[in-house]
């Protein structure tokens, strides 16, 4: 942008030196090109500089803070998981736990011990009448002292849901806007629980090795060993300095200097700090503004920002739409979404077209209507708006593989960040 004043690619060296062969006198010549060369080129250079850096710094400004705590979120299978992957990591650290459970633990009264996870490869649809006809399922359970028949119960993991609502809460207490994240996957996932074992007593101290579940219909469709996981790893680091009073004499800034972190992560404090006011950067180092004036051990998510290449089996799924100064200036200023051109550059941005084509929007009596997705963020219980006496915005979408058992589920997200826009309207999709 900064060569647009002479046009694009334009090089005023070259045009200085075939201008100056224009000039027959060599005395003018010289005179030109020590005036050209010794001014003009300087004092190009440093418009051309001073530009670039108002647009870096424009740009910096404008930009909104969702590009940097973006969520993503992906699955992988047990075997090709990679502790060392500086991306994605469990959503739940205790499902690379392969500790031995006994059965007395896994019969346990009170806390009966999981004894696996599993996702349902399949439409929302199926999934929601899956859980909803959960029943007692026959296996096989091998121990230390043999295999015996066995019976299990299953049930919607929960687990997961949970962590991404507890991170809802943390992003408001470190002061940064909440986007509703894809959780595609986490609703697919479900524990499997042992119910009974034929031939061994409720109290057994027998070790489970391995069990078999035989789910009927689904079992093609039952994937077992697979991993949520997300870009967000916690790390415990402490204050690096003593901390720093702010001119209110009330808070503190503790600072983690930036060769303590890692290099463009941004950081959220993990810690339950009901005195917290932010965070901030500079020049790479944490400011953390809270009224603790002691240094403290801080727990933070590091928010992991995606590589340029990614190879998972499972699609990495995201609630960060694509950077576009335009929408950012919109933000900025807080202008709202007016128009269906508007909406729908917003729901493209966010990437899904491959998936899930928005084709038109409408207004509907609420009795009329029926909800072909959920809403991703139900678990915040806090809003001001009901779902009585509101009219429906129906958003209808077209599937591009009308297979893709993800349809559904990303039409749901897509409409949960309709309705974060449309509040006074009650947003639900259709899948055509």
């Amino acid at each position: 942008m900064a060569e647009s004043v002479f046009g694009p690619g334009f090089d005023l060296m070259s045009y200085a030196s075939e201008r100056a062969l224009e000039l027959q006198n060599l005395e003018d010549r010289s005179f030109y090109k020590t005036v050209v060369e010794k001014m003009m080129l300087e004092l190009f250079q440093h418009i051309k500089e001073e530009q670039v850096a108002l647009e870096d710094r424009v740009f910096s400004e404008i930009r909104a803070e969702k590009y940097a705590y973006a969520i993503y979120i992906g699955l992988i299978d047990r075997d090709h998981y990679d502790a060392s992957d500086e991306f994605l990591v469990p959503i739940c650290s205790d499902d690379i736990i392969t500790a031995p459970i006994s059965i007395a633990e896994a019969l346990d009264d009170k806390t009966p011990r999981l004894l696996g996870t599993f996702f349902v490869q399949h439409n929302a649809q199926e999934v929601q009448r899956f859980a909803a006809s959960i029943q007692t399922f026959q296996g096989t359970i091998q121990t230390d002292v043999g295999e015996f028949q066995a019976f299990f119960r299953v049930r919607q993991s929960t687990r997961y849901l949970e962590q991404v609502a507890g991170l809802y809460h943390i992003y408001l207490n470190n002061r940064i806007p909440w986007t509703t994240a894809c959780t595609a996957y986490l609703h697919k996932m479900f524990d499997v629980f042992l119910e009974r074992v034929e031939g061994l007593e409720k109290k057994s101290d027998a070790k489970i090795q391995h069990i078999k579940v035989d789910f009927g219909s689904y079992e093609e469709y039952v994937k077992r060993d697979v991993i949520p996981l997300w870009n967000l790893p916690v790390v415990e680091k402490n204050t690096s300095i003593y901390p720093v009073p702010c001119a209110d004499h009330t808070h503190f800034e503790h600072i983690i200097f930036a060769h303590r972190l890692k290099a463009g992560c941004r950081y959220l404090v993990k810690n339950d700090t009901p005195s917290l006011q932010g965070t901030r950067y500079l020049n790479g180092d944490l400011y953390i503004t809270c009224a603790n004036a002691q240094p403290a051990a801080w727990s933070l998510f590091q928010v992991n920002p995606k590589p340029l290449r990614v190879n998972y089996l499972y699609p990495v799924l995201s609630n960060q739409p694509q950077e576009c100064f335009s929408a950012d200036l919109k933000e900025y200023y807080r202008q709202g979404v007016k128009t269906k051109g508007e909406l729908r550059r917003v729901i493209e941005s966010y990437g899904y077209g491959g998936v899930v084509e928005f084709q038109d929007a409408e207004l509907r009596p609420a009795m009329k209507t029926s909800a072909q997705t959920y809403d991703m963020d139900n678990f915040i219980t806090d809003e001001f708006r009901t779902h009585k006496n509101r009219e429906v915005m129906l958003l209808r979408f077209g599937a591009i593989d009308p297979e893709n058992y993800l349809n559904m589920d990303i039409m749901s997200f897509l409409v949960t960040q309709a309705q974060k826009i449309f509040p006074e309207y009650e947003c639900r999709g259709m899948l055509e």
